[in-house]
């Protein structure tokens, strides 16, 4: 089952990074003006986008602007809409207090200003005509093609409330597997029925030495659960066993004496275990470990789905 559930895993994280890697596809993008500038600590960068200009299709253009320390950390950035002739217009900075702001200016259209706070300040220089810089110097310590692309980024890596679904459906194995280790925990609790040593096993049938007398367990309805033999046993297996600690818990039916003095049989019942390898105290352990693996694999996976269906590793 646990390889099932990496199985599920890994099929998830191809999907996830598939449509991831298809948002982060290269910007099929025009830009037609560019023009940045800083001052101490901090740069301006504004651009005029919009889709390829030989593609038949409306072209619809944005005026972007950004600010963004000069170690390359976005701060905050917005965009406004262009009239249609946007391929025609003119774009600059004008600058005010502790604010720069990006003007284009399109002919017959009133000029678009913005900040990178989404604001458009009028009064900070003509509609004509690029203003006067004082403060503004050029821009030397920021490379605009890595802003430019990553706002693409940010813009292209939207929610994928579909992929934290199929998360969380990937990880649903392991948590029936968690689930499924924490009830025969509890039903291990308590004293066993009988505890021995294996000294015969069949299809089916085992027979375990209790002391002075012989119990012939049948398995037909019940479970069996290895400790410590490298993988779990099943009902249908006939393993090599002899010799070992078993121990059978939970409701069974008891045959009593038979013929032969010492000699007693058991068949268990629905709920009831009989555990291979080791005292119940160690399957009980054991079980809680495997649980407690289950549950953090599959919290990891959770939680890596809502990461990636979010977009905040992008």
């Amino acid at each position: 089952m646990r390889r099932l559930a990496f199985g599920f895993a890994f099929l998830w994280l191809a999907v996830a990074f598939g449509i991831r890697l298809h948002d982060m596809r290269s910007p099929q993008l025009y830009i037609s003006a560019l023009t940045g500038g800083q001052r101490e600590q901090r740069a301006t960068l504004a651009w005029l986008q919009g889709s390829l200009v030989f593609r038949k299709q409306p072209q619809f253009g944005r005026l972007v602007v950004v600010d963004t320390r000069l170690d390359g950390k976005l701060e905050r950035y917005a965009s406004a809409p262009l009239p249609p002739e946007w391929l025609d217009c003119q774009l600059w900075l004008e600058e005010g207090p502790n604010t720069v702001q990006a003007v284009a200016a399109c002919a017959g259209h009133l000029p678009v200003r913005l900040t990178a706070a989404g604001q458009s300040l009028p009064g900070l220089g003509p509609d004509n005509k690029p203003p006067l810089l004082r403060d503004l110097g050029p821009l030397s310590a920021v490379e605009p093609d890595k802003i430019v692309n990553r706002i693409h980024r940010l813009e292209n890596a939207p929610a994928h409330p579909s992929l934290f679904l199929l998360g969380i459906l990937a990880m649903g194995p392991l948590l029936w597997l968690a689930i499924g280790d924490l009830r025969r925990v509890r039903r291990l609790r308590g004293e066993p029925v009988v505890e021995g040593i294996l000294e015969q096993t069949d299809k089916g049938v085992f027979t375990l030495r209790s002391g002075e007398k012989r119990v012939t367990v049948y398995t037909e309805q019940g479970e069996i659960l290895s400790v410590g033999l490298g993988r779990a046993a099943s009902l249908g297996d006939s393993m090599a066993v002899e010799g070992l600690r078993a121990a059978v818990q939970g409701p069974v039916e008891k045959a009593g004496d038979s013929a032969f003095r010492g000699q007693q049989s058991l068949r268990l019942g629905k709920d009831a275990i009989l555990v291979v390898g080791d005292h119940l105290s160690e399957a009980r352990r054991r079980l809680l470990i495997d649980a407690g693996l289950n549950t953090g694999l599959a919290a990891s996976g959770i939680a890596l789905a809502a990461i990636v269906a979010l977009g905040m590793a992008w």
